[in-house]
């Protein structure tokens, strides 16, 4: 039970003292919670031997009156130390976390992974933000109440204070027994929780894709499942603690009764006398409360442990960049080395090498599947090679960190994602800081500021979650602003004209024109006649640079893309014949 309280310490860090005054307060607030025994004993003993005066009923109430003030004082102090640092730790956990997955490999976030990372950031480091402090609370309060309850009681009559020990210990096996049975279901619990998350992100994800399929119902059944293997869970768990929680209750049942009969066996036999019995019969029912309540959390804790098992294994990754520097570059060539590359066994790229010069243009042509989104991965270090070097600017990427990095490189794909957020906003990821002047120019050689104004709040219009309430050639057009806006001296783009009408194609390309001037730019090609200025174009096939050369050179050498050339002007050709009637 104490190791939770170890381990919030552990994660408090520099907010650990905090805690730890707050246990000190705790011990304080313990020992006047027991001063109201000591005074009904005292008149107790008064009574018995008919001795009391008016002194000293002043002098009783006058102690207890103080103890209670100082038992609030300490309570306040307890609580004003443990509750304000529980939401200061957490608020930080979540921003240090943040800061971690940015950094992590990318083959990180399978979709195990996703389902895992949101149960620990929506469900875990909630239930321990809003248990972990309380608990603690409680943990150290037993256990300090009991402690000292059993002391004052030696220092009376030790038989007595050895019927409480024993009782104490009984009830500490118990509640042993009850954080066994809370580990093995809470491990269960989380587990079951994740798997619900995932299956519920995968449906909501693939919405589209199951209505116009028509599966509707067969998923929703999955769905269904997974909620009913949660609430058997949930059901399971709090069966399997009815048999220690009995056990642990019934000790103290046990407790009581065998202290009063033991306290008046001796009050009988006159070993001890009648003011001690009967602040025994009046207190032996509240002496157990404080800790008899960690039955009460026990479920609690373990959940929290379950908690905190899985936040450390998120935690602990090893980020990408872990003995990366903070590198200012004074170029922005990009140079392949012997790069070999694999997810996972599958292998990707094999023998890698070429480079891109400063302020040039390298395309990359292959068939699909044959690494060219890799390559452009690679350069951002979303993965790490297996084996030879990527340098940009003459420094292998992996002595960077991946912010000295990715603050000289844009990246324009065709999946664009836009946060639910104003239009400003999305925007301003590119430079935080920027002014509104900035931002209106940006738009305007991104061809994106029409658009804009015609919105409902113009820049302060709130957009769905991943651009859903704009078209795809807008929220390119977008994508293309904030990376203009960013103004990063190389560019990776993925050809953003591929999959948009010709109206939105041709407003994207002017876009990309004014991204590109004066940029180190590598773009994987999907339109040929887009890459005929290239400075240079790679050819790959099968993880493999099987062509290199500009158009004019690739062209006469009737390789590859030779094929790929005369395939595109051969559709350029395509018509729509009339039919004859």
């Amino acid at each position: 039970m104490l190791k939770i309280v170890s381990r919030i310490f552990n994660l408090a860090d520099d907010y650990a003292i905090k805690l730890k005054m707050a246990v000190v307060f705790s011990f304080f607030e313990a020992i006047f919670t027991n001063v109201p025994i000591i005074a009904v004993f005292y008149v107790f003993i008064k009574i018995v031997s008919k001795s009391v005066t008016v002194k000293d009923a002043w002098l009783i109430a006058i102690v207890l009156l103080i103890s209670l003030v100082l038992r609030a004082l300490f309570r306040r102090l307890v609580d004003g130390f443990q509750s304000g640092t529980g939401y200061q730790i957490f608020a930080r956990e979540r921003m240090e976390i943040g800061d971690r997955l940015k950094r992590y490999p990318m083959g990180f976030f399978s979709e195990g992974n996703i389902g895992n990372v949101t149960a620990v950031i929506t469900s875990d480091l909630v239930f321990i933000e809003e248990h972990a402090i309380r608990t603690i609370s409680k943990v150290v309060s037993g256990f300090l109440s009991v402690t000292i309850g059993v002391i004052i009681l030696a220092t009376i009559d030790y038989r007595v204070a050895l019927i409480t020990l024993a009782t104490v210990i009984l009830a500490n096996i118990a509640l042993s027994r009850i954080q066994v049975v809370g580990k093995q279901q809470s491990r269960l619990r989380q587990k079951t929780q994740a798997e619900l998350v995932s299956v519920v992100l995968e449906y909501v994800k693939g919405i589209a894709v199951i209505k116009a399929f028509n599966m509707v119902g067969e998923k929703a059944r999955k769905v269904q499942q997974a909620f009913k293997k949660t609430r058997d869970a949930a059901i399971e768990f709090e069966e399997k603690f009815i048999p220690p929680n009995v056990w642990f209750e019934s000790c103290f049942t046990l407790g009581i009764g065998g202290t009063v009969l033991a306290v008046t066996y001796f009050a009988l036999n006159q070993t001890v006398d009648i003011a001690f019995l009967l602040m025994m019969m009046v207190f032996v029912f509240n002496f157990y409360l404080p800790f008899k309540a960690l039955g009460g959390v026990t479920g609690q804790v373990r959940i929290m442990e379950a908690c905190l098992d899985r936040y450390d294994a998120v935690k602990n990754v090893d980020i990408i960049d872990a003995n990366g520097l903070d590198v200012r570059l004074s170029c922005f060539d990009i140079e392949f080395q012997e790069v070999n590359f694999a997810y996972e066994s599958e292998q990707v790229l094999k023998d890698i090498s070429f480079k891109v010069a400063e302020n040039s243009m390298t395309a990359l042509v292959g068939r699909s599947g044959c690494g060219k989104t890799t390559i452009t991965n690679l350069i951002a270090r979303f993965w790490d090679v297996q084996k030879g070097e990527i340098k940009v600017g003459g420094v292998n990427v992996k002595d960077m960190t991946c912010d000295s990095l990715l603050q000289n490189i844009s990246m324009v794909f065709q999946d664009v994602y836009l946060f639910q957020d104003t239009v400003l906003n999305n925007i301003k990821l590119g430079k935080p800081d920027a002014t509104m002047d900035e931002v209106i120019e940006v738009c305007k050689k991104a061809r994106c500021h029409d658009f804009i104004t015609q919105l409902e709040n113009g820049y302060d219009t709130v957009i769905g979650e991943g651009g859903s309430s704009l078209s795809g050639g807008e929220k390119q057009r977008i994508s293309i602003a904030r990376a203009i806006l960013k103004d990063a001296p190389i560019i990776l783009l993925d050809e953003a004209t591929a999959s948009v009408d010709p109206d939105n194609e041709k407003h994207i390309q002017m876009a990309i024109n004014e991204l590109v001037k004066n940029k180190t730019l590598v773009m994987i090609a999907h339109r040929l006649s887009t890459i005929k200025g290239a400075d240079q174009i790679l050819v790959i096939d099968q993880g493999e640079i099987i062509e290199r050369g500009t158009h004019d050179q690739l062209i006469e050498d009737r390789g590859q893309y030779y094929d790929f050339w005369q395939r595109r002007v051969k559709a350029s050709s395509w018509r729509i014949a009339k039919s004859a009637d």
